[in-house]
């Protein structure tokens, strides 16, 4: 993965998280007990060689949850009116 997106809630410990779920890419980890310090990059690289649709997921939900997020705290949500709906 060339570049890994700054997106609020897509963290390393996030990405951990997902590593935990999937023995393909536990093996590509160090112990868990050194997880501390891991390079964000390195983590992605991993996650999207080896579980490519989880952590294209787990992208796609931060992007969201984001979106909504912002929407809601800049109030940009614009209500359709019932006759048009």
């Amino acid at each position: 993965m060339a570049a890994v997106p700054q997106i609020e809630g897509l963290t390393v410990e996030s990405m951990l998280e997902l590593a935990k779920t999937s023995a393909a890419a536990l093996r590509h980890l160090p112990d868990e007990r050194d997880w501390d310090g891991l390079n964000r990059k390195w983590v992605a690289d991993i996650l999207y060689t080896v579980e490519r649709a989880k952590f294209e997921k787990l992208i796609k939900d931060a992007v969201k949850a984001r979106k909504e997020r912002l929407e809601e705290k800049h109030n940009l949500n614009v209500e359709m009116r019932p006759e048009f709906a």
